[in-house]
């Protein structure tokens, strides 16, 4: 009785004309509502289950992202494993992959909680915050394999999204042109994400004026309409508890009045429980899936009644299997660039790193991409793929620029250094084309301040040089017996110039030559008193490498960073002093003779499953034929290497032993029982003053530490509590923000 009346009712939806053999067309609408439209992928998946063939998707907003994947030929399966794969941090944060930006490039990365471009002196804004470019790149490749179908209409299942007009407040139905664009266009939450040009316009989010396009399923042919709606209306006060809710309820008034006559027009209305849900709350998105995937079994009875009972007139009404049109390779045969204005064409296809005459996948044209906004010279590129016969394409990529110059501010706090506001003036061709020059200051009680230009050369841009200038001003303690007794200031500079060869993303190699300044003076000292000044020369080669994925504490991946060099010509100008009494460098006959350094910090992160980790680390200093202890020694101590010379040793405070040779191991274990919270333990090991004695006279180190951290947008948070078996001593210690 039951498949018999809902039989009924479809004839009856249908009673329009057509023939008994013309089969009733199945309509699905997806409302938008940010996180919560992960909670459409199991209904999608209850659909599947049940066989049921789908005529029509439309959606809105998250709704359009989820409805496109399931027009394309994604089954509801496989959008489940791509939103349960997906950083939805990384998603939103308008930044790469971090092992996508160049190696010489990663230590600024993300460093900074504001970054304001300056246009003419001015701060320039754009109509989001957030331009998103990840999500057009995930965009771009999970939509190539229908990249040629430019009517919606001939997509596996016809599909429509909107989004407004942000000049007229008007809905703008899409169903043809890029299908990347259009679903971008539909999301584009107003304030939050970048507006997307369109035909002389702009659009924004279509949840505005039309979040439930019920009416745009039925103009498309639909008989009979599914809608998944996950709209309660406007939020009462009590429920408006981010400021993508408030934005989200102020631009959606005027869709609560059509809402209504959506809803009346849907025959079937599914609406998931998400009551302890927001459109923001992406970091509960397994909750959310799973919270669909239970509604879905709710719904599965109906769904398979529908199914049978068309299946039952209609031979016809038979989901097709394996919708999704298979991916092929392309073969690159040139570039259609839009919107280039400091950058030429050239420039910009060096850094995609792409060769036309060459076939390539769609994640390799993704990942190029990602390489090129990587430079940290463009807010947006969208790519298209454009297919003019078959096995070839055209990438055309529609570019907007970022201003030339960037502020960019971050607060530090650390036990050892106090607190510190960091600024950075940055800016790119400011001398000569394919460079990036910038200024960076410490404003603190420790103060740095460094200048630096880099210029790339080639087309690929894979060699360059290097050009930097640095001073600091930093507390030095003098510790005996792991006790602080003294305090020094010391004076650091240096200008150096260094030439490299970048391989990959992930690695670099290279030589340079730097003149460097120490200088000494007391602070708080004893009764002999150490005043002085050394200068010196340093050649140098070196090579880098950092695969991890993470900027803060990362899960996976690697790092290396060693040097090798000569310190030579060595001249200084220093005094012991007493109270009745001083001492001249030059009268006590010292002799700074040439030596040899070796440098090398590496590590590497094991991840084991989702939530632990395990890490181990080698830090390493070696001053070979070194006779003096005044200057160019190791400082030894502290978690984070942020000192001249520091090798890190948990137990110990920075500086709390120097010496001219220490090896040192690491081992840890780290465990993230929630997103972007971390524990971690950590244990090392080491030997110190090795070089001159003899082995059973090697001093030993060991320390542990455990830590708590937080990964925020000042960057890491971490507190730990150390304690040292030599010094017999705990320690608390504090990093807030990135270093300098």
């Amino acid at each position: 009785m039951h498949r018999f009346l809902l039989l009924f009712g479809l004839l009856l939806a249908h009673l329009s004309g057509l023939s008994q053999s013309s089969r009733p067309k199945i309509g699905l609408t997806l409302s938008g509502g940010g996180a919560k439209g992960l909670s459409h992928i199991g209904v999608l998946k209850a659909i599947d289950s049940a066989g049921l063939r789908i005529d029509v998707v439309t959606g809105t907003s998250m709704g359009s992202i989820v409805g496109a994947l399931y027009a394309s030929g994604y089954s509801g399966k496989d959008i489940e494993n791509i939103a349960r794969s997906i950083d939805w941090t990384n998603l939103f944060s308008n930044r790469p992959p971090i092992e996508l930006i160049n190696m010489n490039e990663k230590r600024e990365f993300s460093n900074y909680a504001i970054e304001i471009p300056v246009e003419k002196g001015k701060p320039k804004l754009f109509s989001g915050f957030i331009e998103g470019e990840e999500i057009w790149l995930r965009f771009g490749e999970l939509f190539y394999p229908v990249h040629a179908t430019k009517d919606f209409a001939k997509l596996p299942i016809p599909f429509a999204c909107i989004a407004t007009d942000a000049a007229t407040g008007k809905a703008v139905v899409l169903k043809d042109g890029e299908l990347v664009k259009a679903v971008r266009s539909s999301m584009a939450i107003p304030s939050v994400f970048s507006a997307v040009p369109y035909k002389g316009t702009l659009l924004i989010d279509g949840g505005v004026v039309r979040n439930f396009p019920v009416r745009d399923a039925k103009a498309m042919g639909a008989d009979y309409v599914i809608g998944v709606n996950l709209s309660q209306g406007l939020l009462p006060a009590d429920k408006l508890t981010s400021p993508v809710d408030m934005l989200m309820q102020i631009g959606f008034y005027k869709d609560a009045d059509d809402f209504e006559r959506e809803i009346k027009m849907t025959n079937l209305l599914i609406e998931p429980a998400l009551g302890d849900f927001t459109a923001a709350s992406f970091s509960s998105a397994d909750s959310i899936i799973s919270i669909g995937n239970e509604t879905g079994r709710k719904f599965y009875p109906q769904l398979k009644h529908l199914a049978d009972s068309l299946r039952a007139i209609y031979p016809d009404a038979v989901a097709p299997p394996n919708r999704l049109p298979r991916s092929e390779n392309m073969i690159l045969d040139g570039f259609e660039l839009e919107g280039l204005t400091h950058t030429n064409e050239k420039d910009f296809e060096g850094k995609l790193g792409l060769r036309t005459g060459v076939t390539y996948s769609a994640k390799e044209l993704t990942n190029a991409v990602r390489r090129a906004f990587g430079s940290g010279n463009y807010r947006r590129i969208a790519f298209f793929v454009i297919s003019r016969e078959p096995g070839h394409a055209v990438l055309r990529c529609e570019i907007v620029e970022n201003p030339k110059t960037f502020l960019k501010l971050g607060l530090h706090f650390h036990t050892y250094s106090n607190v510190a506001l960091i600024s950075t003036l940055s800016t790119h061709n400011l001398l000569l084309n394919r460079s990036k020059a910038m200024v960076k200051l410490n404003w603190s009680t420790n103060p740095r301040i460094l200048l630096k230009h880099d210029q790339a050369f080639g087309k690929q841009q894979r060699w360059g040089s290097m050009l930097s200038a640095y001073y600091e001003r930093f507390r030095f303690p003098i510790y005996q017996d792991y006790e602080q007794v003294f305090e020094y200031t010391s004076h650091y500079a240096y200008l150096d110039l260094r030439f490299y060869k970048l391989m990959g993303t992930s690695q670099l190699t290279g030589v340079g030559l730097s003149r460097e300044q120490v200088r000494l003076e007391p602070k708080v000292a004893p009764n002999v008193q150490f005043n002085g000044t050394l200068n010196y020369w340093n050649a140098y080669l070196y090579f880098q490498r950092n695969s991890l994925d993470l900027k803060v504490f990362p899960r996976s991946g690697s790092y290396v960073d060693f040097q090798a060099g000569m310190i030579f010509n060595q001249q200084t100008n220093f005094v012991f002093s007493t109270a009745n009494s001083s001492i001249s460098s030059d009268s006590l006959g010292l002799q700074f003779h040439a030596y040899q350094q070796i440098k090398l910090k590496a590590g590497k992160y094991f991840p084991l499953g989702r939530r632990w980790t395990l890490l181990a680390q080698f830090n390493n200093g070696i001053n070979l034929n070194y006779k003096e202890t005044y200057f160019n020694f190791y400082s030894v101590g502290g978690i984070n290497d942020f000192i001249r010379n520091q090798v890190p040793f948990v137990g110990l405070a920075e500086n709390q032993l120097n010496t001219g040779s220490i090896s040192a191991i690491l081992a840890g274990i780290q465990w993230e029982p929630v997103t972007n919270l971390v524990t971690t333990f950590r244990a090392n090991f080491g030997y110190y003053d090795y070089i001159s004695r003899d082995p059973k006279d090697w001093r030993i180190l060991s320390g542990y530490a455990i830590s708590g951290g937080y990964r925020s947008p000042l960057g890491p948070i971490e507190i730990s509590l150390m304690y040292g078996d030599q010094s017999k001593t705990f320690l608390g210690y504090v990093n807030v923000g990135f270093t300098f």
